[in-house]
């Protein structure tokens, strides 16, 4: 292998760049073996694809595709201009890797927007969710098996995680929840940025005037996958569903000539009920008014 900068290596009889993950702990190599047998058994657009190991001085390294955007996090900090069509396109394909990662009985518990990366292929962004030293079999919380462990990234945990309460896949729908809040937002999930109630949950009240001209449908879905309630949160396939949905709206709503919505601007507007009646239980009804041409 030829080694490129930031761990990349080149494949010498087939050129192939690939990502090279190393593994620099005697301590560690039990983990390291647990996430590659993982990722050896997931195979979709959407999860970074495992390619092989290699041993170097007794050590286990994993080899994934090479990923040539950075990570999500990355990419909402630049000065790119992100259309909603675009942030709602990196939205789903999260949604749906997820989705079939939860069908294959795995969960994340490390689901945030530095693991989430991303490819450029000319001009279009596709996201793949990667890191997955912390995953675990989804659990039957109702059997009242062994209380997992508190883990993950701090700002994207989930509530019932924090709490050192018991938990299941619904933990990675709240940390998407967050994550999606940094997409509308373009703001960290540091809490002195993005703000949260005492109780770790989203201060919907406060966030809600910080998202402009954000689609409700995709404002209305944060909220939702950030529900207290992990029961009341929406699995990814629903949330899949909803976005595709709202991408497909958007889609149509650039193809309509730009003078239709300026027609009798006041009295020819649509107006949502507010937000008030979607917002999900136990959670702060927002006081902004929702309007659409």
């Amino acid at each position: 292998m030829d080694e490129l900068p930031c761990s990349n290596v080149r494949h010498r009889a087939s050129g192939q760049v690939m990502a090279l993950k190393m593994n620099t702990l005697s301590s560690n190599r039990a983990n390291m073996l647990k996430e590659i047998q993982l990722m050896n058994r997931l195979s979709h657009p959407n999860i970074l694809r495992f390619m092989g190991v290699c041993v170097h001085q007794g050590q286990l390294h994993a080899l994934t595709e090479y990923i040539n955007a950075g990570n999500l996090e990355q990419l909402l900090d630049s000065n790119l201009y992100l259309p909603w069509t675009v942030r709602v396109k990196l939205a789903y394909d999260i949604a749906v890797g997820l989705s079939y990662l939860h069908f294959k009985g795995i969960f994340h518990r490390d689901l945030t927007s530095k693991n989430c990366l991303i490819k450029r292929d000319e001009n279009a962004y596709s996201v793949v969710v990667a890191a997955f030293g912390l995953a675990e079999k989804i659990p039957d919380i109702s059997m009242g098996r062994e209380k997992l462990a508190v883990v993950g990234s701090p700002f994207w945990m989930a509530p019932e995680v924090l709490r050192d309460e018991p938990y299941n896949e619904k933990a990675d729908v709240f940390s998407y929840g967050i994550i999606l809040c940094e997409v509308i937002a373009r703001i960290q999930a540091d809490p002195d940025y993005l703000p949260r109630t005492e109780n770790f949950g989203l201060d919907y009240d406060t966030f809600q005037h910080m998202v402009g001209d954000c689609p409700p449908d995709f404002l209305q879905l944060t909220f939702n996958c950030c529900n207290m309630d992990p029961k009341l949160r929406p699995s990814f396939v629903e949330t899949g569903k909803n976005l595709e949905e709202i991408l497909n709206h958007l889609q149509e709503e650039e193809l309509q000539p730009t003078t239709e919505g300026l027609l009798e601007k006041g009295s020819g507007m649509k107006r949502l009920s507010s937000l008030d009646e979607k917002i999900p239980p136990k959670s702060p009804c927002p006081r902004r008014t929702i309007w659409l041409s």
